[in-house]
């Protein structure tokens, strides 16, 4: 994949939604006896629809159109932890196609309510134990494929969209706002892993310097290793089955984080600067605080931000020692995120 592989023309429908151009919002967050590394977040919520997930539906949409699988009188089906499928209804319904979406018993039940609001058909499947309730969701889409010949399936767990999208477009916004200087890493969460597939493909080969942090949840599968059961989940950070994306080179460091530990972290950084983060987001932040109390060499770092917290109430705070069982090195970044501001610039 290159960074040029998704570049369809933008639809010329007045009514669809612009999507890109977020803001990317540094924060300082000070460390004990050393200058203070600023954090860029990419504020994706900013997107129509409140996530990231706006970009990677539009590219799921257009690749389908453009090969004339998808054309009037069809009905897009997809398997959603949530964001996916509020931007995906939202695009059916200006495009007009029937959508239906395979969610999960932990899709917030903001999230369904506005895939409704759309217009969206929702299936909700049983959970299934030991963190594989994805499968079941992928059963059931494979169910309506074959009993619906009208049916046709995005598929963000394969389509090469999903990456390109971010490669050609995301990476891009990324580099062309950066402080002078760049970006001396970026940070990432996984689900699908495509937004890390395609931030990655574009660094290694535009700005190779810029080192790729990968954020993981543990009791994940999505970059290796055993999906397992995780009582604190967070929608749309981890899954439980491995990427089809991802590859070892696109990251040069692993961050594998608890989810309570992402929600305490969201709690400090709503309460330190007043910006509400998601969970994936949340995730990012605190991988780069660990990254940059672990390694002074990182000034400067991007932290994608998949979307915000309205959409999440289990967001909530643990109090000043942070949740049940947290380490010394998490519970020290949580302080850390606790006194972090907005900086002063709030343009690069």
């Amino acid at each position: 994949m290159t960074d040029h592989e998704y570049a369809p023309a933008r639809r010329a429908d007045a009514a669809e939604p612009r999507i890109g151009g977020t803001s990317l919002v540094p924060v300082r967050v000070p460390l004990d006896g050393r200058p203070s590394p600023r954090l860029w977040l990419k504020l994706e919520a900013e997107n129509p629809f409140g996530s990231i997930k706006a970009r990677t539906a539009e590219a799921l949409l257009d690749s389908l159109e453009a090969t004339g699988t998808l054309r009037p009188g069809r009905r897009v089906v997809e398997s959603t932890s949530g964001n996916l499928g509020i931007a995906l209804a939202g695009l059916c319904a200006v495009r007009g196609y029937d959508c239906t979406l395979v969610v999960e018993p932990g899709t917030p039940p903001s999230s369904v309510s506005r895939m409704t609001a759309h217009g969206a058909t929702v299936v909700t499947v049983g959970e299934v134990p030991g963190g594989r309730t994805v499968d079941a969701r992928l059963d059931a889409v494979r169910a309506i494929l074959r009993q619906d010949p009208a049916a046709v399936w995005t598929n963000q767990y394969a389509n090469p969209a999903n990456p390109g999208v971010h490669a050609a477009r995301t990476a891009v916004e990324l580099v062309k706002d950066a402080p002078d200087g760049g970006f001396d890493a970026v940070a990432v969460a996984v689900s699908t892993g495509g937004t890390l597939a395609g931030l990655a493909e574009y660094f290694r080969v535009r700005r190779p310097a810029t080192r790729v942090i990968a954020v993981d949840a543990v009791g994940s599968a999505a970059l290796g290793g055993t999906a397992a059961y995780r009582p604190d989940k967070l929608a749309g950070f981890g899954s439980g089955r491995v990427s089809g994306f991802v590859r070892r080179h696109h990251w040069d460091h692993l961050v594998r984080l608890r989810d309570a530990d992402v929600a305490a972290a969201c709690a400090r950084i709503r309460q330190s600067t007043g910006l509400s983060l998601g969970g994936s987001a949340g995730a990012v932040v605190l991988a780069a605080v660990l990254h940059a109390e672990r390694d002074p060499s990182l000034r400067e770092v991007a932290c994608v931000c998949p979307d915000s917290g309205e959409k999440y109430p289990r967001l909530t705070d643990h109090g000043p020692a942070g949740p049940a069982g947290v380490s010394e090195e998490i519970s020290a970044a949580l302080r850390l995120l606790g006194r972090g501001r907005l900086d002063e610039r709030t343009t690069p």
